[in-house]
């Protein structure tokens, strides 16, 4: 009889759970527990700083899109840091701290030295470009950018540079790593072509010109334009260390030959 049949469930009302079965409890449980949040830390705040400008770029962070990165309030990051100047400080030098140690290096000469120093630098900075520009712009003074000139200046110095090349040497070396990084987009930028439609690369352009006026940009246009990143980065580097090399010979011979224990006066 119609009086006595049970009432079909509804579609979507087949995986309804009665009020007070053991399912609904648990899944009432799990409703009113609070969402366990992961403290604040210093640590936190400089990690989360670092991947909001890896992908957003340095001008995406403020203390209120960090607070939002790491869901939490603004009020919880001024505990830890003054603002958006200590946090950048903080987020530099923890990249620098990426940097190969000199100490595991001591069997080698000064050339594999500054080699190996210098492309883990530029590796270090590469996988963080969005960063670039904060090393142009001052000095990096804390604690990882502190130890890595140190130990690099202590390597100089112990293979027989003087005071005045080692550190002459050890800003060349950084200027020329941070150079390459921040040229990196380049070379992006010549192969992807020029012009509002993007139409025509930089090679193209080259050999486009009047040879009359432009001869050696339109004969050398392949040259100027075929070589990679790492490519360019290499032969500049080959290019500084063999001018050191030059410098330490002429240094070593301008040294005063210490005197012989027979020699009058």
């Amino acid at each position: 009889m119609s009086g006595t049949r049970t009432q079909e469930p509804a579609d979507g009302e087949q995986d309804h759970v009665a009020p007070g079965s053991p399912a609904w409890w648990a899944a009432r449980q799990e409703r009113a527990r609070p969402a366990r949040r992961v403290p604040v830390t210093l640590e936190r705040i400089v990690a989360g700083a670092l991947e909001l400008v890896d992908r957003d770029g340095l001008g995406a962070l403020s203390m209120r899109n960090l607070a939002a990165e790491l869901e939490t309030g603004t009020t919880s990051l001024y505990r830890h840091v003054s603002g958006k100047d200590e946090v950048l400080v903080l987020v530099a030098d923890s990249v620098l701290g990426g940097t190969v140690p000199l100490r595991a290096m001591p069997d080698l000469g000064w050339r594999e030295v500054l080699e190996a120093l210098a492309r883990s630098m530029r590796a270090t900075l590469g996988a963080h470009p969005n960063l670039a520009p904060l090393f142009a712009t001052a000095v990096p003074v804390g604690p990882n950018s502190l130890r890595g000139r140190e130990l690099t200046l202590h390597a100089l110095r112990e293979r027989g540079f003087d005071a005045a090349l080692a550190a002459d040497v050890h800003t060349a070396l950084a200027h020329q790593v941070l150079a390459s990084v921040l040229q990196e987009p380049m070379n992006d930028f010549r192969a992807g072509g020029l012009g509002p439609a993007e139409g025509m690369t930089l090679r193209e352009f080259y050999h486009s010109l009047p040879a009359g006026t432009y001869p050696h940009l339109v004969e050398l246009a392949d040259e100027l334009t075929s070589r990679t990143a790492d490519e360019e980065f290499e032969f500049g580097l080959a290019c500084l260390l063999d001018g050191v090399e030059l410098r330490l010979q002429k240094s070593r011979t301008r040294r005063p030959r210490a005197r012989s224990a027979k020699s009058p006066g």
